[in-house]
């Protein structure tokens, strides 16, 4: 017999092979993509998904604020939400859920640092980097009719606080000090709203070149001016301090070098200072001094004895004082809650000057805060607007 041929193997068409490839590609980006959550395209807007979890802890629609602001800080747009809850068991739960829907949408998210408090804040930045939510949770419980009647006792209840009529409105000033040490704060400083103040300490490393750039970005400059403090020297003011000791004529050639060191001051004031401050005869030549040249000064009171604005109205210089602080302590609530006192102030006593610090995590809260301020009843100001 003879012997049988192989039969060739029929090879495909290269159009056939260049079609099974791209098939696979195109299958595999798929299951990577699916991986990596890429299904998730059509998932709901992050509102709904908002709106689904309260409604899950019974919150009715009537206790949900929306967007009331919504504010832009840089590229990304923060929206201002507010939930009423009728204890802190449906607003903790719904905590919980949110940590879980944060998960799913691979969002940032800024836990509340005080759970204990009758209002806390939570951010949510979405995984695009586009859009943020920023939820004030409030625990409000109703009375119920089988709550027991209230003993009266001999100890008075506390005055509750008084509150701004309904409408008013204050004017809100707000001064950052310790600029001129370095730079890197001054980008992010600089697109603050252009009615914050920035005082400057004298002869750093930084100091005109920090005056110089906050002043081409439209912000008022202030000289933060060293004064000696109670317990000199253990506390050092630092370079250009006006010392006790001087002469008048050593105060003044200190003090004209220490404004000639910072462009575009309009006005001074005092870092450290509560010796320097309660001492009159020291605060008038250095009101004698602004006053030739027209500049204001603001009080940043570091000791209940200060005569500065005394000495100031004496000598016929536009002064006012520092009547907030708003960073003594330097985290992101007790900052929130130190503006939220001086808005409510403003709005009660019509006018008021916050002091803090260029410091990172008051310039991050001030650029989150500030763009709602309108909205809550206080208008920035100036503070050059605020002295008389």
């Amino acid at each position: 017999m003879p012997a049988q041929r192989k039969k060739k193997k029929k090879k495909l068409p290269r159009w056939q092979v260049t079609g099974l490839i791209v098939v696979a590609v195109a299958l595999l980006a798929a299951v990577i993509w699916y991986l990596m959550g890429g299904f998730m395209i059509d998932r709901p807007p992050f509102e709904q998904r908002l709106e689904e979890l309260v409604a899950a802890r019974g919150i009715p629609e009537d206790a949900i604020v929306r967007d009331d602001p919504i504010r832009k800080a840089g590229k990304m747009f923060v929206r201002s939400w507010r939930f009423s809850f009728p204890d802190s068991t449906a607003r903790d739960g719904f905590l919980g859920d949110l940590e879980i829907a944060g998960a799913e949408r691979k969002a940032e998210m800024a836990y509340p640092e005080e759970l204990a408090a009758e209002t806390v804040r939570l951010l949510i930045i979405l995984d695009d980097d586009k859009e943020a939510f920023d939820l004030r949770l409030t625990v409000r419980a109703a009375p119920t009719a089988e709550s027991p009647p209230v003993e009266l006792t001999a100890v008075p209840s506390p005055t509750p606080r008084p509150q701004p009529p309904p409408g008013a409105r204050g004017k809100l000033a707000i001064l950052l000090d310790d600029g001129g040490q370095k730079m890197n704060l001054v980008p992010a400083a600089a697109e603050l709203p252009a009615a914050v103040g920035f005082a400057i300490l004298p002869f750093l490393p930084k100091s005109s070149e920090t005056a110089v750039a906050l002043h081409r970005a439209g912000h008022e400059i202030w000289l933060h001016l060293p004064m000696e403090p109670e317990n000199y020297p253990a506390d050092d003011p630092g370079p250009g301090a006006i010392l006790m000791s001087m002469t008048p004529d050593e105060l003044r050639t200190t003090l004209h070098s220490a404004i000639n060191n910072i462009p575009h001051a309009v006005g001074v004031n005092n870092h450290m200072g509560s010796k320097a401050t309660a001492d009159l005869k020291t605060m008038t030549w250095i009101m004698q001094d602004l006053k030739s040249r027209g500049m204001a000064f603001i009080d940043s009171r570091t000791t209940v004895h200060t005569v500065a604005e005394e000495a100031a109205r004496a000598q016929a210089v536009p002064t006012n004082r520092r009547h907030v602080f708003l960073d003594n302590e330097r985290s992101a609530a007790a900052i929130r809650s130190q503006l939220d006192e001086a808005i409510y102030r403003s709005r009660m006593e019509g006018e008021i000057i916050a002091i803090g610090h260029l410091d990172p995590v008051t310039v991050e809260v001030l650029s989150w805060e500030l763009p709602a301020l309108s909205a809550l009843g206080a208008d920035l100001v100036k503070p050059s607007d605020l002295v008389r």
